[in-house]
């Protein structure tokens, strides 16, 4: 007597973080019914990556399996691309997801000095505002060396650490050459058990600086 073939569980529900968005780097056409079609530049959110090989993932509301594909949530950070931000963050992509140098979302942000993705990201509860990548630099750091002042003053306000120093031994002071910039990073130093200075995010633009892909040394 045979045995009743049971059907596939479900996969597990996913949860906001879980999510990772990747984005095709190449056009696709799928070679069996269980694929799907794609083209280079579409954003597809994983849901189910149990087989390492084969991943599951939607793509405005269909299924596609596609392993060729990179994240982007940093890229739009590190360009201002507040729109492509948005819909990795609504479709719970990590705040914190982090790049093949550790760096996160407000790294990139920071770097570029895209206030506008900056506020965005400030809004989520879990964001790690002191995260460090692989070189030991947190956004702080990243901003400071850019000369970033607005942004340096926007992380400051929300308890971004003067102290931390990076693998060369560098606090986000040593790194600033910008005389604004270290102005606020001295004066929040001498003023750490003080309360906020008081401004709110509507006081801070949203005017680009120049944006590159330059690492921190």
């Amino acid at each position: 007597m045979s045995r009743p073939v049971r059907a596939a569980p479900p996969p597990p529900p996913v949860r906001k973080g879980q999510v990772q968005a990747f984005e095709a780097i190449a056009n696709y056409k799928a070679q069996r019914d269980c694929e799907l079609s794609f083209d280079e530049g579409d954003l597809l959110f994983i849901v189910d990556r149990s087989d390492p090989t084969w991943w599951l993932a939607t793509l405005e509301d269909r299924k596609v399996s596609n392993k060729n594909a990179k994240f982007p949530i940093i890229d739009a950070a590190r360009r201002g691309n507040l729109d492509l931000l948005e819909e990795c963050l609504a479709a719970g992509v990590s705040v914190n997801a982090l790049d093949k140098s550790g760096s996160s979302s407000l790294h990139a942000a920071s770097q570029g000095g895209h206030l506008h993705c900056i506020l965005r990201l400030l809004k989520e509860p879990k964001l790690e505002i002191d995260l460090q990548n692989k070189l030991g630099d947190t956004p702080l750091h990243c901003a400071a060396y850019r000369g970033h002042s607005e942004v340096v003053q926007l992380l400051l306000k929300h308890g971004a650490n003067t102290s931390i120093v990076n693998r060369d031994n560098y606090t986000p002071r040593n790194l600033a050459k910008k005389g604004t910039v270290v102005s606020l990073l001295d004066e929040s130093s001498q003023t750490s058990g003080r309360k906020s200075s008081g401004f709110d995010d509507k006081d801070y633009g949203a005017n680009d600086s120049e944006d590159s892909d330059e690492q921190i040394n």
